[in-house]
């Protein structure tokens, strides 16, 4: 049965002493690699985009074949939006850090369902935007992360 996302988190790798410093993810890591890793939350997260891979898909019509010849072009992992509450966490800053203009390396990230289950990712992350809304809309901060790697899923 299917659940709601109420109770999953979001978490980014961080330095094992100080949890506000994002740790860097420049190569590609397996489901061991990420669990040795050193996670901190980051609360708040209202918003995940869809993780994945997008794939071309290639055609040449040919003058002998009724159909097209297709086969699969290359692929790229998404980029996806994550939202959270404008609030001050040590999670929050390591984010920040790792969305820097100038930063250009990649970071990992873990995203746990609520029955348990857990994603994980690895990839760049763009500088934040901040919005702004009515007087009902509360203060939110919204990231990029465009994956460099294709998701890592652990089972329960």
């Amino acid at each position: 049965m299917s659940n709601t996302n109420i109770g999953g988190t979001f978490s980014i790798s961080v330095d094992s002493v100080d949890a506000t410093i994002p740790e860097v993810a420049n190569t590609t890591l397996d489901e061991t690699a990420f669990g040795a890793l050193t996670w901190q939350a980051v609360p708040n997260m209202g918003t995940h985009g869809d993780t994945g891979v997008d794939q071309n898909m290639v055609s040449f019509p040919t003058w002998d074949n009724l159909l097209t010849v297709q086969q699969k072009g290359a692929a790229i992992g998404k980029t996806y939006e994550v939202i959270f509450l404008d609030e001050a966490s040590d999670g929050m800053t390591a984010l920040q850090a790792a969305s820097a203009i100038d930063n250009n390396n990649n970071f990992a990230f873990k995203l746990q369902w609520p029955d348990g289950r857990i994603e994980y990712g690895r990839g760049v992350v763009s500088a934040p935007g901040y919005s702004k809304g009515s007087n009902e809309d509360f203060a939110t901060v919204a990231f990029n992360i465009a994956a460099n790697q294709p998701i890592v899923q652990s089972a329960v």
